[in-house]
């Protein structure tokens, strides 16, 4: 008989994102800031001291800009420190 392989089960009081990897929970934190520019519920959204959004930030860019949101990078001092603002809506150029 073959040993049984072991199960991870999250405790109740876990992050739910702990089981994603960390650069996706990034890109699902920005899309969910993204639909709240869009929706009008927020006009700018900040994401401070998400880990692993560097390596996420152009594809947060590129889904921003496809959806007409304004996208800032900064960096910080502190090694590992980004923020992401995402919004406003950018206005639509003249004759587009």
């Amino acid at each position: 008989m073959e040993p049984l392989a072991p199960i991870h089960v999250l405790e109740p009081a876990a992050d739910p994102h702990a089981a994603l990897d960390a650069g996706d929970a990034a890109l699902v934190e920005i899309d969910a800031a993204i639909a709240l520019v869009l929706s009008g519920a927020a006009r700018r959204v900040r994401l401070t001291s998400l880990p692993f959004v560097e390596s996420i930030a152009p594809i947060g860019l590129a889904r921003a800009r496809s959806a007409g949101v304004a996208f800032t990078f900064e960096r910080a001092e502190r090694v590992g420190v980004a923020t992401v603002t995402l919004g406003p809506i950018e206005p639509h150029p003249a004759g587009a």
